[in-house]
């Protein structure tokens, strides 16, 4: 079994971008591919099972796909950028079946070749699902598997080694190599691993409604500005009609809608698996209760935007779209959103949306709905209502 280096494959970001500056590595990943190359691999002959945490577009993953890895990600949008660049490299030999990939809101899931022998990961956004990463290892690892973590400087803080040094042992780093470090840890027993709640709790006071959102998901410890914004615009909602709550994070809006219209029927997406387990918990908590009104129902979909929602029939769509992609500042993602909101609404339908009041958004919802208006315009944020979607 040979590795791939990262300048013999040929990679796309997904979605693809037209920026042709932005790649599908960076130097984090050259730094870890290199290592494993020319140093762990040549001198660790016993490596077979490997497990590859949060690679983003799949450069860790391409690169070591002879050895059949395990992949663990939260992210849809990930998972489909493995899938493509694996088959433009012609190395989807097991056709990455699900088998392969580890849901993150699931727990790694034991085999019987394991513990893993080299466990790789790239540094996450969010030190809460770093430390939910690692406290879950621990059943799957021991004093001889080689725990390798990369990110560039800027992700790389001492909080960071010390979630590594109390859920794992003995931590260490590299120098830094183009802006990008490594991290190397040893498993210890003496170690203080996690053990707290997987999610945090708060009350949105105006409303009410609990949130429950697990590691890493978007406004997970409070409520966010824009958020709160949307919650004092929600829409009229009439008796049994159907509403998306689309990224929905810990579902807050979602809930409120439902907590508000308890006959509505509401769907949840997301391209995060622990946000779409988040909303599922806060839409549980709150209106699974005992209650006089009719309780309507909810759906929960991991997928890239709407891709798989196959009803076209929805009454109303609550969105606070992100313009990021990770670390990456960007438009797309909001664009793919409007544009596929248009396909799902009825024509009375209508998207409720809440920005950053810099983003230039009508341009995109111009071209998706012929009325456009702001119904909301504070310092900070708008909320834009569009309506009369275009066929």
């Amino acid at each position: 079994m040979k590795p791939i280096p990262i300048e013999q494959l040929e990679l796309q970001r997904y979605p693809l971008t037209k920026d042709d500056s932005l790649r599908a590595w960076n130097a984090a990943d050259e730094y870890l591919v290199s290592h494993i190359i020319q140093q762990i691999l040549p001198n660790n002959k016993h490596i077979r099972n490997i497990l590859i945490c949060n690679d983003q577009f799949g450069a860790i993953t391409c690169a070591l796909s002879n050895f059949d890895p395990d992949f663990w990600t939260d992210s849809f949008l990930s998972k489909r950028a493995i899938r493509n660049n694996l088959d433009k490299n012609s190395l989807d030999k097991n056709d990455l079946a699900d088998s392969k990939i580890i849901h993150i809101s699931n727990r790694v899931s034991l085999r019987n070749t394991l513990p893993y022998d080299l466990v790789i990961l790239r540094i996450p956004k969010h030190n809460s699902l770093l430390e939910y990463q690692l406290a879950s290892l621990y059943p799957v690892i021991n004093s001889k598997t080689i725990v390798v973590a990369g990110g560039m400087t800027k992700e790389i803080h001492n909080s960071t080694l010390s979630i590594f040094e109390k859920n794992i042992g003995t931590t260490k780093t590299s120098l830094a190599r183009k802006k990008a470090r490594l991290i190397f840890s040893s498993l210890e027993i003496k170690a203080t691993r996690t053990n707290r709640p997987e999610y945090k709790i708060y009350i949105e006071q105006q409303f009410g409604v609990e949130s429950y959102g697990l590691a890493g998901v978007f406004s997970r410890d409070s409520l966010d500005i824009g958020s709160r914004v949307l919650l004092n615009y929600l829409p009229k909602i009439e008796r049994n009609q159907r509403v998306i709550d689309l990224g929905c994070g810990t579902g807050i809006l979602g809930t409120t809608a439902a907590v508000l219209n308890p006959s509505i029927q509401v769907t949840f997406c997301d391209e995060s698996y622990l946000a779409v387990e988040s909303a599922r918990l806060t839409y549980t908590k709150n209106i699974e209760k005992p209650r006089d009104k009719i309780i309507g129902r909810a759906d929960f979909l991991v997928t890239d935007v709407l891709e798989g929602l196959k009803d076209d029939r929805f009454d109303h769509i609550l969105c606070n779209p992100p313009f990021h992609q990770q670390n990456v500042q960007t438009l797309s993602i909001a664009n793919k959103m409007f544009k596929q909101s248009a396909g799902k609404l009825r024509s009375s339908g209508e998207l409720r949306i809440v920005a950053n009041r810099h983003l230039k958004y009508r341009p995109m919802l111009n071209q998706y709905f012929r009325n456009v208006k702001i119904i909301s315009d504070n310092p900070k944020f708008v909320v834009w209502l569009a309506k009369q979607p275009i066929d």
